[in-house]
């Protein structure tokens, strides 16, 4: 039986979800992401193979950066729980188990990085940054370099984030001062499992066939999350909550185009509830009918909204309200009992 050492550490790195800039982040866009309370758990234990090909690069690029460091470590890897990234009971079909997408495999590889580190002597509170540039370049080299990295600056520094990777190149992150106020945040899901990588090729595929159309349906998204990041800025609830409808509204249309579903029917009625309420509900991420998201300037109206999207649920169809709230805390230490020791501010 494999144990771990004693006084092992133990690391959890949260989910996200994405509130705009979808795809227009791959192009040197804006995006705004926040980590979500589903938090991966890692613990790195002695003569342990990987668990899987994430992990294993995650392991074998912290292990590469720490130099001498690494041969004071015993042979072993990282274990991960995932498990907090399943669906909720009530929502999850007979016959298996659906993964929500909400960043698993990012909060799987800041997880990784954050053990080695740790067990390393080097305290991920104090080296953040690192466990960051680790964890992105793991997690974009397993992708084979298709996504943007928020997800994982999501999972190491917590909180609510603004996004950028100019030209391709290093990603700039900043923490948003204040966070999304007094606005209420709602995420949603229905019961359709969507592959990140595969929507982002087949957006990749549109944009080498059709350049030009591409770049002009994208400039509607990058526009309308410019538009989020500066209203939420100046606390403009009403002018934020707008740009969000004008994000979900260009990602549609970019969807479209692009025979890309970025945008599915139950997503669609759940937009339009929300623009009846007087908040704004979009996709979240890649799209496609697996994560959403929805803000409100008022609390009834937002409870309004979860209670006639619940009231609409017919079988498989529609969907469901998610129990989720935002995470302040990225990438930490645990202490044994499981409570935090280290607080992302």
């Amino acid at each position: 039986m494999r144990t771990t050492l004693p006084g092992s550490p133990v690391v959890a790195a949260p989910g996200k979800v994405f509130l705009v800039g979808e795809y227009a982040v791959l192009e040197g866009g804006t995006a705004v992401v926040v980590a979500m309370n589903r938090v991966a758990v890692g613990e790195f234990i002695p003569d342990l193979d990987p668990g899987s090909p994430l992990v294993a690069q995650a392991v074998r690029t912290t292990l590469a950066a720490l130099g001498d460091k690494a041969s004071a470590l015993p042979p072993g890897s990282v274990s991960i729980d995932t498990s907090a990234f399943a669906a909720d009971a009530d929502e999850t079909s007979a016959g298996g188990i659906r993964k929500l997408g909400l960043g698993s495999s990012a909060a799987t590889a800041a997880c990784a990085v954050g053990a080695v580190l740790e067990m390393a002597g080097l305290p991920v509170a104090a080296h953040r940054d690192l466990a960051f540039s680790l964890a992105e370049s793991a997690h974009r080299a397993w992708q084979g370099g298709a996504g943007s990295g928020a997800d994982v600056a999501a999972a190491v520094y917590g909180g609510v984030l603004q996004f950028t990777r100019p030209g391709g190149g290093t990603p700039v992150v900043r923490a948003i001062s204040g966070g999304l106020g007094a606005l209420h945040l709602l995420v949603f899901s229905s019961r359709t499992a969507v592959s990140t990588t595969s929507q982002i090729h087949s957006m990749r595929v549109f944009a080498g066939r059709e350049p030009a159309r591409y770049d002009g349906l994208l400039a509607p998204v990058r526009e309308a999350s410019e538009r989020f990041v500066e209203s939420l800025a100046s606390r403009n609830a009403r002018e934020t909550i707008a740009a969000m409808r004008a994000a979900g509204l260009a990602l549609g249309a970019l969807g479209e185009a692009a025979a890309v579903p970025i945008a599915t029917p139950p997503f669609a009625r759940a937009a339009a509830i929300a623009a009846e309420l007087g908040g704004a509900a979009k996709p979240s991420g890649a799209g496609g009918g697996d994560v959403g998201v929805a803000l409100f300037a008022d609390l009834a109206a937002a409870q309004q909204f979860a209670a006639r999207v619940h009231a609409e649920r017919d079988g498989s169809d529609g969907i469901q309200i998610l129990d989720l709230k935002i995470e302040e805390n990225g990438l930490h230490r645990r202490n044994a009992g499981g409570a935090t020791r280290e607080h992302h501010v």
